[in-house]
């Protein structure tokens, strides 16, 4: 038996147009919805920091002082951490390499002089953008291949909805 083959739900360009104006319609709700929501949700974010911002400028104020304080107190803390009731402090050993944007010339080619390579990053990628402007011929000889489509499309005329 053969297989019957779907009728498409709209049958003319004018229904397309309908369908089209609606498509539009419901964008512009959306986008509408999606204001509000913004705009709710930067309302909050900014009650919400001004309800804390005293408490945040409280805790800055007292991590500064514990930090005071355990700076001139190093010595009563038995290897790099202080267990007290409600929490501890300590130091830790932090180290950081300071690469000046003046001299990276210079320390990339004491990196290669000194076989320390693995010092310097490099990624390599396909440019793609540059690739589509070749031949497809030269594409091909590099193993690459281009893809052709026809790729659906559609284009709401909001600003004839919004009647502007």
């Amino acid at each position: 038996m053969a297989k019957k083959e779907a009728t498409p739900a709209l049958q003319s360009w004018d229904e397309v147009d309908r369908a089209l104006q609606e498509i539009g319609e419901c964008q512009i709700s959306i986008s509408s919805i999606e204001a509000e929501m913004n705009i709710s949700i930067n309302d909050a974010k900014e009650k919400a920091a001004e309800l804390a911002k005293p408490m945040s400028k409280r805790v800055a104020v007292l991590k500064a002082m514990v930090q005071e304080f355990a700076e001139g107190a190093k010595a009563d803390i038995d290897g790099k951490t202080k267990v007290l009731n409600f929490g501890k402090v300590g130091f830790r050993k932090s180290s950081s390499v300071t690469v000046s944007t003046k001299k990276l010339d210079a320390i990339l080619k004491n990196l290669k002089k000194f076989s320390m390579e693995d010092c310097i990053s490099v990624k390599e990628t396909v440019n793609k953008e540059v690739l589509e402007k070749y031949p497809d011929k030269d594409i091909a000889k590099i193993g690459a291949t281009r893809k052709v489509e026809d790729k659906f499309f559609l284009e709401t005329d909001l600003e004839k909805l919004r009647g502007a």
